[in-house]
């Protein structure tokens, strides 16, 4: 009976240690950046340029199959993008996505974003930047 009872506690003791790993803890986040493809955006972090990719390319890869991306001031790098059907229609913008992270896979889930502003094509933008130019993207108000 002793035995048995020691028998008990090393086989759940061991289970304990070799079980499954703890789940891992969602991470809330707040980023500011811009949606894009992983082809165009990863290799344009990988030679240190964090910022917009030229919309009207992105559109292009990402119906070609090339999976989206978005690409964090905050974190400083690109993150595959989960839940958000509608990211086409924000290529070209500054957002503010919130939504959880995960580290290990380089994801975001998005849960929401906010426009802030139209940057358009890296290759059109003048090295004058002007708060009048509207994008022929946007609606006329």
């Amino acid at each position: 009976m002793f035995i048995r009872h020691i028998i008990t506690v090393l086989l759940s003791a061991g289970s304990l240690l070799v079980g499954s790993p703890p789940a891992k803890a969602e991470k809330q986040i707040v980023w500011t950046g811009w949606f894009s493809d992983s082809q165009c955006a990863r290799s344009r972090a990988a030679a240190g340029t964090i910022g917009a990719t030229n919309p009207d390319c992105a559109k292009t890869c990402l119906q070609k199959g090339i999976e989206p991306a978005f690409i964090s001031e905050q974190a400083n790098a690109v993150y595959g993008v989960k839940g958000y059907p509608s990211l086409v229609d924000d290529l070209g913008y500054h957002l503010e996505v919130t939504g959880t992270v995960d580290d290990d896979t380089k994801t975001v889930i998005v849960a929401k974003v906010r426009r802030l502003h139209y940057e358009g094509a890296a290759c059109s933008r003048s090295n004058h930047h002007s708060t009048n130019i509207q994008s022929p993207y946007e609606k006329k108000r």
